[in-house]
């Protein structure tokens, strides 16, 4: 069974559970004005199972659309550890290679099914859920929630370079309090301010290692640490690899393709 649990211009999402297995499928265009909706579902979605996020028939924006959907991505993988992502747009499985996020998502091709996927463990019987839009529950509230991290999600991307970025030069550039900005993180991101400006930085830190020759001290600078080590340090703890490994990776791939 499938259910639409949100449909806002020109973007519905779709909910279905099968073999212990969430199915979000996103049906339309994902972009600035509408990312908000496949944000407020995310979290209500990914309570009780894996997630199998399918994308065969979304549209997915340039600049805005694909940042926020991959900051969907990566917050939904951190929730549970598990997501699968049916996602047949090159050039959206092009910015998941280069960000790095293709080593943590299991990817499945336009020619898959997901509904041929291997069961899981199932506590009940297979049935849709309910996820609101934002304008549905606690109407006000929720969609102003909604936007904000939107917002957020978007001033860190400008801004990550900036080695003093604080979430308080966030929460200003968005027009919101430091504690609301706290608040919108922990229920929609589930993260804090800290963690995703730190995945942002590196995920623009393996698009440079593998997309130039910069030294890795230069890169480090470029997106926002003020030292080498402390970079290195934290890339591989986020990405389960040293920035030079990802490279080396990366350009044994190419040289074999």
């Amino acid at each position: 069974m499938t259910s639409v649990v949100a449909a806002e211009g020109g973007l519905s999402l779709s909910n279905a559970r099968r073999g212990g297995r969430q199915i979000l499928a996103a049906h339309g265009r994902i972009d600035h004005d509408t990312a908000q909706h496949l944000i407020w579902a995310v979290p209500c979605a990914s309570a009780d199972e894996p997630v199998a996020l399918d994308l065969c028939a979304a549209e997915v924006a340039d600049g805005p659309g694909t940042v926020l959907l991959l900051s969907t991505m990566r917050r939904l993988h951190a929730r549970q550890r598990e997501l699968i992502v049916v996602c047949p747009q090159p050039s959206l499985r092009r910015a998941l290679d280069r960000t790095g996020l293709a080593r943590r998502l299991e990817l499945l091709s336009d020619g898959d099914r997901i509904h041929d996927l291997p069961p899981r463990r199932v506590t009940g019987p297979d049935r849709p859920r309910t996820v609101a839009a934002p304008h549905r529950e606690r109407s006000g509230t929720a969609a102003r929630r909604a936007e904000l991290l939107v917002d957020a999600t978007l001033a860190i991307e400008e801004r990550h370079a900036d080695a003093g970025l604080t979430l308080h030069d966030v929460a200003h550039a968005v027009a919101t309090s430091d504690r609301q900005l706290q608040r919108v993180f922990a229920e929609l991101a589930g993260s804090a301010f800290r963690d995703e400006l730190a995945a942002v930085r590196m995920h623009h830190g393996a698009t440079l290692l593998q997309t130039t020759n910069l030294q890795v001290s230069v890169i480090a600078r470029r997106v926002g640490y003020r030292q080498s080590a402390q970079f290195a340090k934290a890339f591989r703890r986020y990405h389960g690899v040293s920035p030079l490994g990802l490279r080396r990776a990366h350009r044994k791939h190419h040289a074999g393709a």
